[in-house]
């Protein structure tokens, strides 16, 4: 398994399935691009969207809102 695939490998923490042997190292670094890229939009969206629902929270409350959820 080449570097590219091993590294979209760890991006998916999954094996590859048997038809991606048929694809190009730059295939794999593309399709491991566009997961990074997508996951960080996602991580971003979600946590534009726990900020956003705080300001439904009592101010008071907040402190003890963001501690229960980790943040």
């Amino acid at each position: 398994m080449s570097d590219a695939a091993d590294q979209l490998t760890t991006t998916l923490r999954a094996p590859l399935p048997a038809a991606f042997d048929q694809l190009t190292d730059a295939d794999h670094t593309e399709l491991d691009r566009l997961l990074n890229a997508a996951m960080t939009r996602r991580a971003d969206t979600i946590d534009a969207a726990v900020n956003t629902s705080l300001d439904f929270v009592p101010r008071l409350m907040r402190p003890a809102v963001k501690k229960a959820l980790g943040l």
